[in-house]
């Protein structure tokens, strides 16, 4: 009896850790499928530090993560209230273009609110976009 309880203990074992991995695998494509990323954490120190969407009024990083290098030497960062469809601010940065993987650093929310922030090329196309909430 007992040697059938470890049997299947370690078979259950094997099936989680086969399950983890391809929930990984999920996870990767599922990120390759779903193209750019702008995502937004408190602030970036060869990590994310507190990614998240809610905020208090100050100052966060937005995070970019793109699938190709941006192409760009300049983009802006726009941020737009959700409420009244009105741009708050706009924040340029100078970037590289072979870069894939970006943050912008020191993005001010002086205001609370709902707020959509976009990467914008400087021809007006947007890169990405995302909604972050300042509470």
């Amino acid at each position: 009896m007992k040697f059938t309880r470890i049997v299947f203990i370690v078979f259950a074992a094997i099936i989680m850790l086969s399950g983890c991995s391809k929930i990984k695998q999920i996870q990767e494509i599922s990120d390759k499928i779903s193209g750019d990323k702008l995502y937004f954490c408190e602030r970036y120190v060869t990590k994310e530090i507190g990614e998240g969407t809610k905020f208090k009024p100050g100052k966060i990083t937005v995070m970019l993560k793109l699938n190709n290098p941006i192409g760009e030497k300049e983009v802006d960062i726009n941020v737009t209230d959700i409420a009244t469809g009105k741009p708050v601010e706009t924040f340029p940065f100078t970037v590289q273009s072979n870069w894939d993987y970006i943050h912008f650093d020191d993005v001010e929310f002086k205001e609370k609110g709902k707020f959509k922030v976009s990467c914008i090329k400087k021809n007006g196309d947007v890169i990405a976009t995302n909604e972050v909430e300042i509470i």
